[in-house]
């Protein structure tokens, strides 16, 4: 009796299910998953600067003599990266304030603090990703020599660098001058419209509630306060800041009369048993100095910051919240909405969900999905580690932009390539004067 053979046209259908089984498993690892809950916001626009886009400039980077994320450095010239902070200028135009270079004191000492006027053509071309250029910019100096420290690089020209301060938030008042949010001391800074300092930084009071935890101090300080940066013991620094490095002023907001400003603080102080706990303050920019209301905030968790504040008229602020990962990692990258006042029996402001940046809605296709990317698609994530910017067009529509960290942040490609400054328009479904948040 013949042994029993499998015929030809089952080695032919065998090899067609796993051809097509593979082409599923593959197509499925492009795709995005579907989130669990409804989307708030839809992607209605977008524009990318590469990462490795670089500006006239001094070498930066020599205390990184490495190489990180493919990126060799220190660089020849200073990298168009980091942007902390934006101002509408009117149409496409806009003001980036640029962070302090590498995010430390100790490896930013050559990197020159600027902002940067851009152009950005978030419908030009609508379904790849507009051109973002940079007009021109502003170097930040001190003159007058004004700040409370010696300069990193104390020459004739008195430009600021990443060593003396870490701009992290500004505002423009109506007579054209700025106020910037530092995190170094933190403190407040004015500046002029050519990037002078124009008076000494005002430090940022600790509310009375938490002075128990503020270690004697009745301000904030980080271990890079100017009392503190020259102290040679780290762990004397450490023991005598009350705040985490990178912990200061990471937001601020101006209300549309110009009047106010609002200070939010990055972090918790040390001490403060109440770990989710952040603190919002008034400023009187016509006074120069703060006006003793403050608020308290809660955030989603402990380890989660503020990263960005911006308002919506005198009363109501959209309040961006983020961890600490990025990528599918991960997981708090969320805007809400504060009223002022409004507050919760335990006393934090009464919170509303504006928008999960980690859960919008493409449907438009101004993005595809692409192998080794995270939040390209149909369900398109904004995965950076930081979403600093954060700008309200109009009742309905919000601008942001992710500071990049270059070359150090891949949230977008992980191990793969350094992000790059995206700006997206989004578009709420839900108009703002309609999210207020429940008493």
């Amino acid at each position: 009796m013949p042994g029993s053979r499998t015929r030809p046209e089952a080695h032919h259908c065998t090899r067609l299910l796993l051809i097509a089984l593979l082409a599923l498993g593959l197509a499925g690892c492009a795709r995005e998953t579907a989130p669990t809950e409804p989307a708030l916001a839809s992607l209605d626009g977008r524009a990318v600067l590469p990462a490795d886009t670089f500006c006239e400039g001094p070498a930066v980077g020599h205390a990184l003599d490495e190489t990180i994320n493919g990126r060799n450095l220190p660089f020849a010239s200073v990298p168009v990266q980091g942007f902390s902070s934006l101002l509408s200028l009117g149409g496409n135009q806009f003001l980036a304030l640029q962070d302090n270079g590498f995010g430390s004191l100790a490896n930013s000492t050559n990197f020159p603090l600027r902002w940067y006027r851009l152009e950005v053509a978030l419908d030009d071309p609508p379904r790849q990703g507009g051109p973002v250029q940079m007009l021109d910019f502003v170097n930040l100096t001190d003159p007058h020599g004004l700040l409370p420290f010696d300069l990193a690089r104390p020459d004739s020209t008195r430009q600021l660098t990443g060593a003396d301060l870490d701009p992290e938030s500004f505002v423009q008042m109506p007579d054209g001058s700025f106020w910037l949010g530092e995190e170094f001391g933190p403190s407040l800074v004015h500046f002029s419209a050519r990037g002078e300092v124009l008076e000494k930084p005002v430090d940022i009071p600790i509310m009375p509630k938490l002075r128990p935890f503020a270690r004697g101090s009745p301000f904030y300080r980080t271990p890079d306060h100017p009392d503190l940066r020259f102290l040679r013991d780290p762990k004397t620094r450490d023991e005598l800041a009350n705040l985490p490095r990178s912990g200061g002023i990471e937001g601020l907001a101006l209300n549309p009369n110009g009047t106010r400003a609002y200070a939010a603080v990055e972090k918790g102080l040390h001490d403060d048993p109440l770990g989710q706990r952040r603190i919002i303050l008034e400023f009187e920019p016509g006074r120069r100095s703060f006006t003793g209301n403050h608020w308290m905030y809660l955030v989603d968790d402990p380890g989660v910051s503020i990263a960005s504040l911006e308002a919506i008229d005198n009363r109501t602020l959209l309040v961006i919240e983020r961890d600490s990962a990025e990528g599918n990692k991960a997981k708090t990258k969320r805007i809400y909405r504060v009223e002022l006042g409004r507050v919760s029996e335990r006393g934090f402001l009464t919170k509303q969900l504006v928008c999960d940046l980690l859960n919008i809605d493409d449907s438009q296709g101004l993005t595809h999905s692409e192998k080794g990317a995270v939040g390209l698609g149909q369900y398109y994530r904004f995965p950076y580690v930081t979403p600093e910017s954060l700008l309200v067009i109009d009742n309905q529509t919000l601008l942001l932009v992710n500071d990049n960290n270059f070359p150090m942040s891949t949230g977008r490609r992980p191990s793969k390539t350094p992000d790059d400054n995206e700006f997206i328009r989004l578009r709420l479904h839900t108009p703002l004067d309609a999210t207020a948040p429940a008493e």
